[in-house]
């Protein structure tokens, strides 16, 4: 049964990996837009400071590491998200194959293996 406190409890596992996607690419778009302001800032302000306007550097200096260290969670919530559903679907087709130990051969059923002399008296086609 869903937690009502946990608001992540309403989505099931495939949207939750594709919220992870959302936030790593806003994430990484958020990252993008602060270095560019921060270029922009510097060259703007290689010409001299703009009256009547507070210097953004600071704070955009201040914020840039925040955007990398939340990118980089972003990114490792994506990746465990999806392995986990790739986990999660491999043990459920190996459930559903069951074990495939006493198989020998996959294919039609008509088809017989070849005796063990036949493919010894083979010719290879390097040779």
């Amino acid at each position: 049964m869903p937690d009502p406190k946990n608001p992540l409890s309403r989505l099931d596992r495939q949207e939750l990996v594709w919220l992870s996607g959302i936030l790593k690419d806003a994430c990484r778009e958020r990252l993008e837009r602060n270095l560019v302001s921060q270029e922009f800032e510097a060259r703007l302000y290689r010409r001299g400071p703009v009256e009547g306007r507070l210097d953004p550097r600071p704070f955009l200096k201040l914020w840039e590491p925040r955007y990398r260290k939340f990118l980089e969670v972003a990114k490792e919530l994506q990746a465990t998200l999806e392995g986990e559903q790739a986990r999660t679907s491999l043990d459920s087709l190996r459930w559903r194959m069951g074990s495939a130990e006493g198989v020998e051969r996959l294919g039609p059923a008509h088809a017989t293996p070849e005796p063990a002399e036949n493919r010894s008296r083979r010719k290879s086609r390097s040779g």
